[in-house]
């Protein structure tokens, strides 16, 4: 997320268009999702200390080599695609199953709280992020973010393990019934893609260019930053009730009810546009923020539900096909809508389209024998 702080510097330093730059998070993102089966295999054959090690290297020594290029393509290549993969190794998918294997009763609070960090860190790096800017400029920043993965992120994950004599694929404590074949031949499937397909590209969208929307309607940079970085603090407190709430009135009502609260912080920061008053950014961030992150730990959780088995690891990772594209596709598209209009808010619609569209997805999503708002 802390890109979005780098998104008009780079602008500005390389000479390119917004559609050429956000081009570059759409490669990191794009990884993120179409990485996810290898992910999946070197998790099983590796285990997640060296998984998570390796990535954090990878993905520093990406960030080095980013901060001496001088163009779009050769950014792309160094901290789109090296960086993309490196972060892979870091995202939700391998944390989901290690929160999983050690808490398998109550996985949506497991994996919610597992993910309180992507909120603790973002509301950090971003201020962080754009006070190094500030002060030194993006390559800079670059280098303060390989230095911190390779100092914070190695040394802590040698405590890194799984639960004595488990092994990832059973993640579940159900009886093996899905093969992947199976899975993949299956209506639920396809809807479970189709919910992450659509909030990945929602949210990406929004948190690319979020920065750069307020910056244009007056907005201070420091102020935008710390507005995004706020999001992510206020999504802890949406994370566990995002999680607390799957487990106890169904996965489908607690989607809806987050991309409710999410359109309703869009429509709160289109209203800066009309209102011209700081207090609608306030507003997008409380709404907005207790829906960040909802999409990852509801679809993880209704996965698990109706994927349970000796298969689940690699359905799991075959799922996060799905999310690459569309955080490819909402960053890219923020981009290329401004470019062709001078506005965000055609993009915030497109947000608003894809969020109506994965809570429709979500609905549709049902294990056999159950409904599709049950655990």
């Amino acid at each position: 997320m802390s890109f979005a702080v780098l998104y008009l510097p780079l602008v500005a330093g390389l000479g390119a268009s917004r559609s050429e730059v956000a081009a570059v998070q759409s490669a990191v993102l794009l990884l993120g999702g179409f990485a996810a089966p290898l992910v999946g295999w070197a998790f099983d054959r590796l285990g997640p200390r060296a998984l998570f090690q390796g990535g954090a290297v990878l993905a520093a020594l990406a960030f080095v080599a980013a901060s001496r290029v001088d163009s779009v393509p050769a950014l792309v290549l160094t901290y789109g695609f090296l960086g993309g993969l490196g972060l892979a190794c870091l995202g939700s998918q391998a944390n989901m199953i290690v929160a999983a294997l050690w808490y398998p009763a109550a996985r949506g609070r497991a994996i919610a709280v597992a993910d309180l960090g992507t909120g603790v860190g973002a509301f950090c790096f971003i201020p962080l992020a754009q006070a190094i800017l500030a002060a030194a400029g993006w390559r800079a920043t670059l280098l303060v973010w390989a230095a911190l993965l390779v100092l914070v992120v190695v040394p802590l994950n040698a405590l890194q393990r799984l639960p004595a004599g488990v092994r990832a694929e059973a993640a579940a404590t159900a009886p093996a019934a899905w093969t992947v074949r199976a899975a993949v031949r299956a209506s639920p499937f396809w809807w479970l893609a189709a919910v992450r397909f659509f909030g990945a590209c929602a949210f990406p969208l929004l948190n690319t260019h979020m920065v750069a929307y307020a910056i244009g309607r007056g907005i201070a940079p420091a102020a935008a930053a710390t507005a995004l970085g706020a999001v992510s603090l206020v999504s802890l407190a949406g994370r566990l009730s995002t999680g607390w709430l799957s487990d106890r009135i169904g996965r489908a009502p607690t989607l809806t009810l987050a991309y409710a609260s999410a359109a309703t912080g869009i429509g709160c920061l289109a209203g800066l546009a009309v209102f011209d008053s700081p207090v609608w950014l306030v507003l997008f961030v409380v709404f907005y923020g207790m829906a960040q992150g909802s999409s990852g730990i509801v679809a993880s959780a209704r996965a698990v539900d109706v994927f349970a088995g000796a298969s689940f690891g690699r359905i799991y990772g075959l799922l996060g096909l799905a999310v690459g594209p569309g955080e490819a596709l909402g960053a890219w598209l923020g981009g290329r809508i401004f470019d062709a209009s001078g506005s965000y808010l055609p993009a915030f619609g497109v947000s608003l389209v894809a969020l109506a569209a994965g809570v429709a997805a979500v609905w549709r999503v049902r294990a056999p024998g159950a409904s599709a708002g049950t655990t």
